[in-house]
């Protein structure tokens, strides 16, 4: 579907270069004053004053990379306006050695949204966008099936109340940049139903900020890309960031790895407001500095301070909440304007973390006191651990500088004394549960008091999480020799499993995990015989990262033991459960967890073509692995859909194809593996057998490949072997990535 983007704002109000006001005369002289004073001032006196904290910062970056096997990370320290200590850890490329230099890229992931948030609030500040004002203002073609879409606000995509599926994750990550995403965005929305009533809750909200990146053009007349660049990167200094529209030289970026040690292609995040962004840690310590010296940078103004300051408002007041979550604890475009280890401290702090596959960021800034901190890194590095990083710089620099006396204390790793439940504890927590991407159940064993839960995996089975949960004089559950406990909360009539962790070791946070579930009635025969199948992904982008091994696959199962569910599993989503009660062709989202818990949903949607059952779930549509077509000894003529979609064809036996005409293929093996793609042609390829060719070309064009029986020989296995979409992984109530979401 096209949506091009109506300029529907009258032509006086727009303008394509946004004027950047000086600062009043007074104010500009003593900061000018001020940074010549800081500019005479040596660098090392300045570095001096936080030696302990570069020398701890250097050991727990060094002790990252090892723990976690990184290439490489940079990181800032900004104290006042200036950078006190910049440095970078590993290698940008390991093959050539490199280190990472002050302007070497990292993809920044979802700390891109405050960026997103700052021009926004640009245009807000001049007039052009009012926060409370619904978004069909702006954007007239905007629409959604549930009638409630005309109540979404410009805050709702800031703070991630606008009730949306969450996010598009088809085509969304790329190795070249594809500008079709913000359109895709908008067609998929057109089609969905609100998950929430707008405003009720905030819930982790990618497709919001792509919204964004529609009034930002609908109001300016500039893509988003321009106007960014133009109105915030460019005044800011901030030279060496930039949206990856067109290849980066080689060495100007860290490379990504993949698990063989290759170096993977540069990563494009097609949604660039949402998380787009390649940056420096010298680059956002200038970002910061506007911040915290309340939109003001280099004698101009960029954001005014009230604008700082709406960003830096808690934005979740009066939403449903079961328990206080400070890590999310959402402001406009921040994760949390109270990130909880600084809290702890007494200090308020804004955070932002980002992650995409290759990439991983965290971003702190504390305007009381004019610090801030940048963490920047490739995976397996996640936003969580650069977070914590960042924390702990700054905890030890607040101690350098004598604003903190010592550092927190550490939570003794102990649970409180036992206490008997009663039944009615013991009858709320035991049953099913469900959040995003995960599934669990919690049973008492032969010990009606001690409570085991157990996790759903995508192969089916359950496993153990944690055993000898008991109840404590605190009022929750723990197991022996952990300060990690869960509870039951209640809200607007659901009930949720809350885990409470010691968090960095010093300080509790509450995280609404998962959701009771009620069992439905048995699964109708129509969902009962989809059970099992494997569906293969045709309408991505020919360079999205899910045509990757193992990805381009939907699979469809029950939650055993609960009736009335079925579970889409998907490399991009992970394993989402749905309501099949309602309907024979569309499974529902229906969890309502604040934060995180109930991200990234969206309706199983089942669309017959042809004949055959295909299904849609999100942007993605996959058509059945089962029918695949199987080519022939000799020529065949394989031709595209109108819609342009790929073309999947299989083989019995070990084959040699030689391809004639397309854009891209890739081939896979009976497990979904990639052995291999290209675009050049004629293409001779090696097809295993029972593996898969995909085809990529323009609409209603046609190939011809010609297929001869391989030399080494070998017949397909009697049924498709696909592999699991996701590979099990078993956390306990202890590990940080089960309360670590992904940004």
């Amino acid at each position: 579907m096209k949506q091009e983007l109506v300029r529907h704002v009258d032509a006086g109000r727009r303008r394509k270069v946004r004027r950047v006001r000086p600062l009043a005369v007074a104010p500009v002289l003593a900061a000018l004053l001020l940074l010549l004073v800081v500019a005479l001032a040596p660098a090392a006196q300045a570095a001096s004053k936080y030696s302990r904290t570069i020398r701890d910062g250097r050991a727990a970056a060094r002790a990252l990379l090892q723990q976690t096997g990184a290439p490489s990370l940079s990181l800032a320290l900004v104290s006042n306006g200036r950078v006190v200590w910049r440095q970078s850890f590993g290698y940008a490329d390991v093959d050539a050695k490199t280190a990472p230099t002050p302007a070497t890229r990292y993809g920044i992931g979802s700390v891109s949204k405050t960026v997103a948030t700052v021009a926004l609030m640009q245009l807000v500040d001049d007039g052009l966008v009012s926060l409370d004002e619904p978004v069909v203002t702006y954007l007239p073609e905007f629409q959604m099936a549930s009638p409630g879409y005309r109540n979404v606000t410009v805050r709702m995509l800031l703070d991630h109340s606008s009730g949306f599926p969450g996010s598009a994750y088809g085509s969304a990550m790329s190795t070249d940049y594809w500008p079709g995403y913000l359109d895709q965005v908008m067609g998929t929305l057109t089609v969905s139903r609100l998950k929430t009533t707008p405003g009720a809750l905030s819930v982790y909200c990618n497709d919001g900020f792509t919204l964004i990146e529609g009034i930002v053009t609908a109001v300016t007349g500039e893509s988003f890309p321009e106007y960014v660049q133009g109105e915030v990167l460019g005044p800011l200094g901030m030279t060496h960031s930039a949206y990856p529209l067109e290849p980066f030289a080689d060495g100007s970026y860290a490379k990504a790895y993949s698990p063989d040690g290759s170096a993977n292609p540069r990563e494009v995040v097609n949604a660039l407001a949402s998380g787009g962004l390649y940056s420096t840690p010298t680059d956002m310590a200038q970002l910061a500095t506007m911040f915290m010296s309340r939109g003001a940078y280099g004698g101009r103004r960029i954001l005014s301070a009230a604008s700082v300051r709406e960003m830096g408002t808690d934005q979740t007041v009066g939403e449903i909440r079961p328990t206080v979550y400070k890590a999310a604890k959402y402001g406009l475009g921040w994760d949390s304007v109270t990130q909880p280890g600084l809290l702890k401290a007494g200090f308020t702090a804004w955070m932002k973390g980002g992650d995409s596959s290759d990439y991983h960021a965290g971003f702190v800034v504390v305007p009381g006191q004019d610090l801030a901190a940048v963490v920047q890194g490739v995976a397996p590095i996640d936003s969580g651990k650069a977070e914590t990083l960042c924390e702990r710089i700054l905890l030890h620099a607040l101690v350098d500088r004598g604003a903190l006396r010592r550092l927190p204390a550490p939570i003794p790793a102990v649970a409180p004394p036992v206490k008997a439940a009663t039944a009615a504890q013991l009858r709320a927590i035991q049953g099913y549960w469900a959040g995003n991407s995960l599934v669990l159940k919690a049973e008492s064993g032969p010990d009606p008091q001690s409570i085991t839960v157990f996790t759903l995996g995508p192969d089916g089975a359950w496993y153990e999480m944690v055993a000898g949960l008991r109840m404590r004089t605190d009022g929750r559950f723990h197991h022996k020799g952990s300060a990690a406990s869960v509870w039951i909360a209640s809200a607007a009539g659901r009930r949720y499993l809350v885990i409470r962790t010691a968090s960095g070791g010093f300080y509790y946070d509450n995280m609404p995990l998962v959701q009771k579930l009620t069992a439905g009635e048995p699964l109708s025969k129509a969902w009962d015989s989809r059970l099992g199948g494997v569906w293969l992904a045709v309408n991505e982008y020919p360079t999205s990262l899910i045509w990757g091994s193992g990805g381009p696959l939907l699979q469809v199962d029950d939650v055993p033991g609960l009736d009335g569910y079925v579970l889409a599993n998907t490399s991009s989503y992970g394993m989402q459960i749905v309501d099949a009660d309602e309907s024979d062709t569309a499974a529902l989202m229906f969890l309502q967890i604040p934060g995180f818990g109930s991200r990234d949903e969206n309706d199983l949607v089942v669309e017959v073509r042809g004949g055959e059952e295909w299904m849609w779930y999100g942007t993605t549509l996959y058509r059945p692995l089962g029918s695949v077509p199987v080519l022939a000894v000799g020529d065949n003529t394989v031709t595209t859909t109108p819609e342009g979609y790929a073309e999947w064809r299989t083989v019995s036996s070990t084959s040699l194809l030689t391809i004639d005409a397309g854009a891209r293929w890739r081939v896979y093996d009976a497990g979904m593996n990639v052995l291999g793609s290209g675009t050049a042609y004629p293409a001779e390829v090696e097809v295993p057998a029972g593996g898969y060719v995909c085809l990529f070309a323009p609409a209603g064009t046609g190939a011809t490949v010609h297929l001869e029986p391989s030399v080494h020989g070998g017949a397909a296995p009697a049924e498709p072997q696909a592999s699991p979409v996701i590979p099990v992984r078993i956390l306990s109530l202890d590990d940080p990535a089960l309360t670590t979401p992904a940004h």
